[in-house]
């Protein structure tokens, strides 16, 4: 794909709605924060962020908590800078072993589950005891493609496409720190 404009990404961010501000996500991942608290408590636990788009989650979550963990990451690939999802591709396994372990997977938006329904099974095949999944956004579709639901998530939205905070459009706009949709 070709890269955008600053002119084609100017357009994209005068033609999108306002979702949620940064400060109900800080107050949403305070919440999952808590939440995730009470799960992980006294558990040796592994907390691994799907990359890309969980990069901010997953670090404002980890100064949420207040536990130890350690923190491995996994990158997989569904969109690849396209706004519909294909088949998944692995791009980097976890470096930790999951043997045993309470696994903690966090995105950054549960859309239409097919991701997280690999890496739960992922993490089940390398022999994770338990695995807790941890998103920002939770997707309200009208059809939900797979029974797998999020574990924790901070807020809902619509069925559109959003971006910042982590999530992109085409490549661009993770690190817009509020989240958008394209306007319909």
């Amino acid at each position: 794909m070709a890269n955008l404009s600053l002119q084609q990404l100017q357009q994209v961010k005068e033609n999108s709605d306002l979702i949620f501000s940064a400060s109900q996500i800080k107050t949403a991942v305070e919440q999952m924060g808590l939440k995730l608290e009470a799960k992980i408590e006294n558990k040796n636990a592994i907390l691994i962020c799907v990359m890309n788009g969980g990069i901010i989650m997953t670090s404002d979550l980890l100064r949420s908590i207040d536990c130890d963990v350690r923190v491995d990451y996994l990158q997989v690939a569904r969109y690849r800078d396209k706004t519909v999802g294909g088949s998944l591709h692995w791009l980097k396994e976890p470096q930790l072993s999951l043997e045993d372990q309470t696994v903690v997977l966090v995105d950054d938006i549960y859309d239409e589950g097919y991701t997280m329904e690999e890496l739960v099974s992922y993490c089940k095949r390398h022999g994770a005891n338990e695995v807790i999944t941890a998103v920002l956004l939770l997707k309200r579709k009208s059809t939900p493609q797979v029974g797998l639901k999020p574990d924790i998530f901070g807020l809902e939205v619509t069925d559109r496409y959003v971006y910042g905070y982590g999530m992109d459009y085409q490549g661009y706009l993770r690190n817009v720190p509020a989240i958008y949709a394209i306007s319909e």
